[in-house]
């Protein structure tokens, strides 16, 4: 358990899947959020009342985008985060077959260097026969080429510990270099449930299926998403124009009664019209003013507009082929699915028998052939010791090379076991005890 704490705490691809599951999550906020308002501001090259104008719009989606856009975008989150338990889950079953095969070393190591107390014994055994002439050379030979052969395979386990190291660091996420304590002995694995209780269990539990149903439900929003694309979307503005003091218009041309006041001074001057005060007076005045404009115009009030802006969706070709391509990906993803599921299933098939030929054959050992190898060994060591009913030398290396065949397959079967359930435990999803205890309640 402490190298799964590890390995889930340090493996990089771990952290990988969770920052692709956190990063869905921030997705959320994203497609929930309306689009940012637009601001626009022109400036009038020509204008006699308007100097500029700004404006402010936002635009609205259709009633309900919104919502169905955060609902897939929480299902594709949860999709990543199934993602996350796979990666957490076949992780957790390389450390576990990592650590059953440096198990399986360390058992190995011990069933060799046992024998190789046996043959060294043995040898003693020949050594003293040959000394009074009741062994010969060739059996002192033979026993010492079988135990160097032993010492050989005794070596390369020790030469492979190193490699069954990095291969536990690999998986647990760590150096390679670092140094592992030889694996206490673990209890063994449980009794399968039944075969359909274990297909249920990958149907309900394995996270890629969980993963496919996820999309499965996304791409039905998708779908809604689609159809939602054949109504309008409102941009509401509100637009502020500035409105300044117009320039007074002068007259292009004399006004009559200007003309007059003219002519009436000009004949005064030359002594056509007697002079009259009040009369010049109000000619030189209508002279004065003849190039003022008539009237000024008061301040103007700035525009203010409130606007409204509807898209209409008219190429219902587009909108159609849209929600197809959506159902067409539901319909996509449901087969993977199906496919997928199958895949588990039948993996899980090869797993189980695995898992039974390993148990069957652990117990055979067990049972039935050690024990009886043994007691073999045993009549025919002490036969042969005491040069009794005529036992061979071959005989009794035979039973040697027997026993420790017997011993490294039993531990063989026993590795296997565990490493066939771990790869079981990762079809089904969930760990192990928990598939178990399910079983056990439906009993």
């Amino acid at each position: 358990k402490q190298y799964l704490v590890e390995a889930g705490e340090n493996h990089p691809l771990l952290q990988a899947r969770n920052d692709e599951w956190r990063a869905a999550l921030e997705r959320l906020p994203q497609v929930t959020t309306l689009e940012d308002p637009m601001f626009t501001v022109g400036f009038f090259l020509r204008s006699e009342l308007n100097d500029y104008k700004a404006m402010v719009a936002q635009k609205f989606p259709w009633f309900g985008t919104l919502k169905k856009r955060g609902e897939m975008a929480t299902l594709e989150a949860d999709a990543a985060f199934q993602n996350y338990v796979d990666e957490r889950n076949r992780i957790y079953s390389e450390v576990k077959k990592a650590y059953f095969e440096y198990t399986f070393l360390a058992e190995s190591l011990d069933v060799v260097n046992s024998q190789l107390d046996v043959l060294e014994y043995i040898e003693e055994i020949i050594a003293s026969k040959y000394e009074v002439a009741l062994a010969s050379e060739d059996e002192l030979l033979r026993i010492s080429i079988e135990r160097t052969r032993v010492n050989d395979r005794r070596d390369r386990i020790i030469d492979l510990r190193p490699a069954i190291i990095a291969r536990l660091n690999a998986a647990i996420g760590s150096e390679v270099d670092v140094d592992r304590p030889v694996p206490q002995a673990s209890p063994l694995p449980a009794t399968l449930p039944e075969d359909s209780f274990i297909r249920s269990s990958i149907r309900q539990s394995n996270p890629d299926l969980k993963r496919l149903d996820y999309l499965i439900e996304s791409k039905s929003k998708q779908i809604e998403l689609a159809r939602k694309k054949g109504f309008p979307d409102f941009t509401v503005g509100l637009e502020y124009m500035s409105v300044g003091t117009p320039k007074t218009n002068r007259p292009d041309r004399p006004y009559p009664a200007t003309l007059a006041a003219a002519n009436r001074t000009i004949n005064t001057l030359n002594g056509t019209v007697p002079f009259n005060t009040t009369n010049g007076l109000m000619d030189l005045y209508a002279l004065r003013t003849s190039n003022e404009p008539m009237s000024y115009p008061d301040d103007m009030d700035d525009n203010v507009a409130l606007t409204l802006s509807i898209n209409v969706p008219i190429w219902r070709k587009k909108v159609k082929a849209g929600v197809s391509e959506a159902r067409l990906r539901q319909n996509a993803t449901i087969n993977m699915k199906r496919a997928r599921t199958l895949e588990l299933e039948q993996a899980s098939q090869m797993m189980i028998f695995e898992v039974k030929d390993a148990e069957r054959r652990y117990y055979l050992f067990e049972r039935s052939l050690l024990p009886q190898a043994q007691r073999s060994y045993d009549s025919l060591q002490a036969q042969y010791a005491t040069a009794d009913f005529g036992t061979s030398f071959i005989d009794v290396l035979d039973s040697i090379q027997t026993l420790l065949s017997i011993e490294l397959e039993q531990v063989r079967a026993k590795r296997d076991w565990y490493i066939s359930e771990a790869e079981l435990e990762y079809l089904a999803g969930t760990p192990w005890t928990d598939v178990m205890e399910s079983a056990e309640e439906i009993e």
